[in-house]
């Protein structure tokens, strides 16, 4: 999964986007040119959803993220 850029689909801050993942391997969850922050530690870049895992995205300015969940590294 890929979360878009700002610039190319602006959603408003708050938003969230829930994912689920019930495939038999990890997937990978990116986000283009913004930036995403995983709580608890505030680290950036890509993360992995562990088969079963569930993640929310929230929006929290136009260009940041802010990702939390179950299964999620």
């Amino acid at each position: 999964f890929t979360i878009p850029a700002n610039a190319s689909v602006a959603y408003a801050i708050g938003v969230e986007l829930t994912f689920i993942n019930m495939s038999a391997s990890n997937v990978t969850i990116a986000i283009t040119s913004d930036t995403m922050y995983l709580s608890p530690g505030g680290t950036t870049g890509s993360r992995t959803l562990a088969q079963y895992g569930k993640a929310t995205a929230t929006k929290i300015s136009s260009t940041e993220w802010l990702i939390e969940g179950t299964g999620l590294t």
